[in-house]
């Protein structure tokens, strides 16, 4: 027997049956002319080993839900994929308390074959009894009263009864596993507890367009400084914004013609930050500036910048009021901070941080406040050993795609990036961050020559802040559809299109699934009839992507209503995340 086999796991043991059935199958071939007895009896395993193959089948295929694959795995009994922890780990979730009962109904099978085979050894001497001349058929007619004897009809039939019997319970424990599944995924979707990752999107979503408002204001103002004029900022603003005690956001701030009346596209300041934004009652103003008339302590929008400075010499209980502190900087020394909005923001992020040897995360180096319907409070931090961060090449999705997959990630990492792109849409789609139609070069990663655990959390999306003398060169149209709404109107009225915003997505989604990279995103037939071919991740992720790209979520089409983004969320983020628990052995 194989040595695979006679590891205690479901699939590879399912391997060793299938290699099994095959040597079997080849050997009753071979005596396919003995008797009308022996070539019944030989029918009746051949429909059994049948039987067994389609089970096998359909056992696995949600677990590996690449039927290529699969195909092959079947085909080929010595297949890689028959001794892959991953997918009987994947398996082992799928059947749950039954693969115990399963791995022994499986090595029943086995236990009836290997019966099977020890029987048909009685015909192995026949070959070596033929004379010279003689047929096949003549050997055994001559030789027929002795084959009587060992080749006992009755046990065949008997191991055939057995054989057919264990497959049927493997059937039966298939289709019962199957049954509980559903059941257990209708109750979690009846039943699905409150997410604290879904509510904590809302309050992204208003953190980081108060934080678009409050760069915007800063850079406004900063553009009719004699020394910033000409100049153009781009932040990159990665997806992976974290609510805990305030929204924390991680982003690249890419200064062009700072200092400088000609624009360097080439040598752009380059600054890594992360962004701590808090919503705020009321924002304090400075103690020592006098008010103006008719002021009164009101909530209103205010940019201001503070140094935090080691030097600084009021206490933590006096700037506590005025600036958030990370738990890490609570013993640090602050001082008041004084109104300098419309001082030179890229000067402070470039030059004001401390130096290498004092800085930590913890070291605010200044904050903004911004608001008009709200007031948010920005700290911005110095990133310190981001070593995702440290490449300072940018590739958008699109290049990505062109790459062949098994040089980058597996088809887990793929459900991942599926995912982290959901989110993203969900946390930023009404904010300046994020168009209302996204294309793949909207979408980019940093550092996609390092490990796919690294570069896979750097997506992010770019904007521009341009000064009021800001003279653009090489204009880059948007992929796809022109993203204005009259043209959403139209893809309405002619093709159906009943969100833009998740119909873009999906065809990214659709994209992911197929890996690479659609010619015409903007083509709608052709995208529709790409979504009908199955792709190499499954029928459950073909099934969400079509339900993207129609809006098929039973909340009518207006994604700024709260019931559709939780249904978004619901069966795109979540059924994403079932998927990569159920594939990925590294998930406790």
């Amino acid at each position: 027997m194989d040595p695979v086999s006679v590891t205690l796991a479901v699939l590879p043991l399912l391997g060793s049956v299938i290699k099994a059935y095959g040597l079997l199958y080849k050997t009753f071939k071979t005596f396919h002319h003995s008797s009308r007895e022996f070539c019944r009896v030989r029918k009746q395993v051949d429909r059994q080993r049948h039987f067994f193959y389609n089970e096998t089948h359909i056992l696995i295929r949600p677990a590996i839900e690449d039927e290529s694959m699969l195909v092959s795995m079947l085909e080929d009994a010595s297949h890689s994929n028959w001794s892959s922890t991953e997918l009987d780990v994947a398996l082992r979730r799928l059947l749950g308390k039954n693969y115990d009962a399963c791995l022994e109904i499986i090595e029943e099978i086995r236990g009836a074959i290997e019966e099977l085979q020890q029987q048909i050894e009685c015909l192995s001497d026949v070959e070596s009894q033929r004379q010279r001349g003689e047929s096949f058929k003549d050997t055994l007619g001559r030789i027929h009263s002795r084959l009587k004897i060992t080749w006992d009809k009755s046990k065949f039939e008997s191991s055939i009864t057995a054989l057919r019997s264990s497959i049927n319970d493997l059937r039966c424990i298939r289709e019962q596993a199957n049954e509980l599944q559903k059941v257990n995924i209708q109750l979690k979707g009846r039943h699905k507890p409150s997410s604290q990752e879904y509510s904590d999107y809302r309050t992204i979503r208003r953190a980081s367009e108060a934080l678009h408002v409050a760069l915007a204001t800063v850079w406004s103002k900063t553009s009719n400084i004699p020394s910033t004029t000409a100049s153009w900022h781009n932040v990159k603003l990665l997806a992976d914004a974290k609510v805990d005690d305030g929204v924390y956001m991680n982003m690249v701030v890419l200064c062009y013609g700072h200092e400088s009346a000609t624009i360097n596209r080439r040598q752009p300041n380059w600054t890594r930050v992360r962004v701590r934004s808090q919503m705020l009652d009321w924002v304090p103003l400075h103690q020592n500036t006098p008010p103006c008339s008719g002021e009164s302590r009101q909530k209103r929008r205010k940019v201001q910048f503070v140094d935090n400075s080691p030097t600084s010499k009021i206490s933590v209980s006096t700037a506590s009021s005025t600036m958030p502190l990370t738990p890490e900087c609570s013993d640090t020394q602050l001082r008041q901070p004084d109104d300098v909005s419309g001082k030179d923001l890229c000067s402070i992020l470039s030059y004001g941080w401390p130096s290498p040897s004092t800085q930590s995360s913890s070291c605010c180096l200044e904050f903004c406040d911004a608001g008009s319907q709200e007031t948010f409070r920005h700290s911005f931090y110095p990133l310190i050993d981001e070593q995702r961060l440290q490449s300072q090449n940018s590739v958008s999705m699109s290049h990505v795609l062109c790459r062949p997959a098994e040089d980058l990630l597996t088809v887990v990492d793929q459900l991942k990036l599926a995912r982290s792109l959901v989110a993203a849409v969900l946390k930023f789609y009404s904010t300046p961050w994020l168009g209302q139609y996204i294309a793949l070069n909207n979408l980019s990663f940093f550092g996609i020559e390092s490990e796919i655990s690294t570069w896979l959390q750097t997506l992010h999306f770019g904007t521009d802040f341009r000064g009021k003398d800001f003279v653009e060169l090489d204009p880059s149209p948007m992929e796809g559809l022109e993203s204005t709404s009259a043209s959403f109107e139209d893809a309405k009225l002619l093709y159906g299109i009943r969100n833009p915003t998740l119909w873009s997505l999906g065809v990214i989604l659709l994209q992911i699934g197929l890996w690479s990279k659609v010619d015409s995103p903007d083509d709608v037939l052709k995208i529709r009839k790409l979504s009908s071919q199955a792709p190499a991740l499954g029928p459950r992720y073909q099934e969400l992507t079509k339900r993207c790209l129609e809006c098929d979520f039973g909340y009518g089409e207006d994604l700024s209503k709260p019931r559709l983004q939780q249904a978004v969320y619901e069966n795109l983020v979540c059924e994403l995340s079932d998927m990569i628990n159920s594939l990925d052995i590294s998930t406790p």
